[in-house]
């Protein structure tokens, strides 16, 4: 059975805030696109167990969560599944989603696989 657990609520906010005024609104965005595995994950306010990953890149004895996340960053919801370490640190976004409503990002999040 999947595991939901709720991580805590705008945690990065901040830090996009801070982003945007060292840097402005486009490197900053572009800062956040590189970095979205990092802030996605700090950002995340709910976390689904999916099973787990074998064989991440070149190194097949490590042992990865796959791990569907529901985040709020910067004023938006996204959705996505990441890989985790033993550690519980994101190790890859495989995939995400940008949305505008919560109930959108909450559907997606449970259905994400």
């Amino acid at each position: 059975m999947a595991r939901v657990s709720v991580v805590g609520e705008g945690a990065c906010e901040a830090v996009v805030e801070g982003l945007k005024a060292e840097y402005g609104a486009v490197l900053a965005a572009r800062i956040l696109e590189a970095e979205a595995a990092d802030f996605l994950w700090d950002a995340r306010i709910g976390e689904r167990y999916l099973g787990q990953h074998f064989g991440y890149a070149d190194d097949a004895e490590d042992e990865h969560s796959r791990v569907a996340i529901l985040s709020l960053l910067a004023g938006n919801w996204h959705v996505g599944t990441c890989l985790a370490d033993g550690d519980g640190q994101v190790v890859a976004l495989l995939w995400s989603r940008r949305f505008e409503r919560r109930e959108e990002a909450e559907f997606m999040f449970s259905r994400a696989a």
